[in-house]
């Protein structure tokens, strides 16, 4: 199991995992539907959970991920 963090902005989001100590930057993803579940098929499974911000868009971004990730 992985734990992805998301820094939601208006625009695009921050995306990292903290495995075994050590930061993996996953990048930028914007805040588009398409982009966000490319992002999801591309690096997302199952066993992963997806932690993001409680901001506005957050609730949507959890719909859009939840198909792909825990």
């Amino acid at each position: 199991m992985r734990i992805i963090g998301m820094d939601i902005h208006r625009v695009a989001a921050e995306v990292v995992s903290l495995p075994d100590g050590e930061i993996v930057k996953f990048g930028r993803v914007q805040m588009l539907r398409n982009k966000l579940e490319e992002f999801a098929r591309r690096e997302l499974t199952h066993d992963d959970h997806v932690v993001t911000e409680a901001t506005g868009n957050a609730t949507a971004v959890a719909e859009v991920l939840s198909p792909y990730g825990g």
